[in-house]
C-alpha cells in the first residue's frame, strides 16, 4: 500500500483575528499542512507578516463569489469564523448573506472536503422565537446549512464562549465593572455580570494558547469529529470563581456582583453591549447550558489539545489546556 505524502492545504478565514490567528499559528507548525490565509488585501503589512510565518496568502473579497472561489480552490480543508458586524441586511434575518456564511457556501462549490466552522447555538430556534439574537443566530444558520450539505465529507462546528483575553479588552472590563484592571471607588477590582443560570459553569478558553490547537486536532482526524459539536473550553469557573482565583493568584482585593435579571444590568444600556442582554436571557432559559448541546465540558478540548501538540512535535510544549489561574499568573507576573 502506498501512503500519500502530499501536503494538505487548509484555508483559514480571519487569520489576522483572534481565532483565525490561533489556528494559523498551530497548523503552521505541522509539516503535513500548508496554511493558506485569506485576506482582503494581500499587500498589507498584516499579509506580509503572515507570509513571514510561512503561510500562503490569497487575496479575496468574501462578498464576491468569483474571488472567493479562486482563493480557496484546491484546499483540502477550511476554517471559517464569521465576520459578524452591524450589517443591517444580515441583522434583519438574511443570514445567508453574512460574510462567513457566503464563504461557507463557496467552500461547498469549490469541493472542499473538510470544514471546521466557528459556531454558536440558535437562540431563536431553541427558544421557539422568544429570543432572537443575531450574534448567535448568524453562526447557527451557517452550522445548520453546513451540517445538511452533502458536498462536505466532514463538517465540524466548534463553539467558544468567554475568552480569557476578554479581561484585557476595554469594552469588556470597563462594561463589566473594571475587573481585573480598574478599581472601583471602594478600592475593589469588581466584576459585575448577569448570571448564566444553572450551576453557573462559565466556560473559559485562552484563545491564543489553545483554540488553534483544538481546530488542529479536529483536522488531524476529521472523520472522528464529523458533525460533532466541539466545545472550546479550557477551564470552567463561575464568575465568582474566576474572581476568587484572581485574588488567590495576585493577592489583590476583588469581588463579584451578580444580577439575576439581565435587564437590570446597567452596562446593557450601552449600544455595543445591548444585544448581550438577550444572550444572557437565552443562557438562563437553558439553565446555563450555553452551547445548546448538553452540559459544559472540557474533556473533549483536552484530548484535542494533546493530539495537536504531539503532531507538532515541539519539544517541551505543554499538552494541557491553560487554566484561569495560570493565565492570571502569566498576565500579572509581578504577583507571582
Amino acid at each position: 500500500m502506498t501512503i500519500s505524502t502530499e501536503r494538505k492545504i487548509i484555508s483559514v478565514v480571519g487569520a489576522t483575528g483572534k481565532q483565525g490567528g490561533s489556528v494559523l499559528r498551530s497548523l503552521i507548525q505541522n509539516p503535513q499542512f500548508i496554511v493558506r490565509c485569506l485576506t482582503r488585501d494581500g499587500s498589507s503589512g498584516k499579509a506580509k507578516s503572515l507570509r513571514a510565518l510561512g503561510a500562503e496568502v490569497a487575496q479575496m473579497d468574501g462578498f464576491d463569489d468569483d474571488s472567493t472561489l479562486s482563493a480557496i480552490s484546491g484546499s483540502w480543508g477550511i476554517f471559517i469564523n464569521n465576520d459578524y458586524g452591524n450589517n443591517e441586511l444580515v441583522r434583519g434575518g438574511q443570514y445567508d448573506q453574512d460574510f462567513g456564511n457566503r464563504i461557507l457556501r463557496n467552500a461547498a462549490g469549490a469541493g472542499i472536503r473538510h470544514v471546521v466552522f466557528s459556531s454558536q447555538p440558535s437562540a431563536e430556534e431553541l427558544t421557539d422565537g422568544k429570543i432572537r439574537t443575531p450574534i448567535l443566530d448568524i453562526k447557527a444558520w451557517g452550522e445548520a446549512w453546513g451540517r445538511a450539505n452533502p458536498a462536505f465529507t466532514t463538517f465540524t462546528p466548534i463553539m467558544s464562549s468567554w475568552y480569557m483575553e476578554d479581561f484585557l479588552m476595554p469594552a469588556f472590563y470597563q462594561g463589566f465593572g473594571g475587573f481585573p484592571l480598574d478599581k472601583d471607588p471602594e478600592g475593589y477590582l469588581t466584576l459585575r455580570s448577569p448570571l448564566i443560570g444553572g450551576e453557573e459553569n462559565v466556560p473559559w478558553i485562552c484563545i491564543e494558547e489553545d483554540f488553534g490547537d483544538l481546530v488542529h486536532g479536529i483536522f488531524l482526524n476529521p472523520l472522528r469529529w464529523n458533525r460533532r459539536t466541539v466545545q472550546a473550553v479550557g477551564d470552567i469557573k463561575s464568575w465568582a470563581g474566576v474572581v476568587n482565583t484572581f485574588s488567590q493568584v495576585t493577592k489583590e482585593p476583588a469581588r463579584f456582583i451578580g444580577y439575576e435579571d439581565p435587564a437590570a444590568f446597567p452596562a446593557f444600556d450601552k449600544p455595543e453591549l445591548k444585544e448581550s442582554r438577550d444572550v444572557f436571557a437565552f443562557y438562563q432559559m437553558r439553565d446555563g447550558e450555553i452551547f445548546g448541546c448538553g452540559i459544559t465540558e472540557s474533556q473533549t478540548a483536552a484530548a484535542l489539545k494533546k493530539e495537536a501538540v504531539r503532531a507538532k512535535g515541539v519539544a517541551g510544549a505543554r499538552e494541557s489546556l491553560m487554566s484561569c489561574a495560570e493565565w492570571f499568573a502569566d498576565i500579572f507576573p509581578n504577583h507571582k
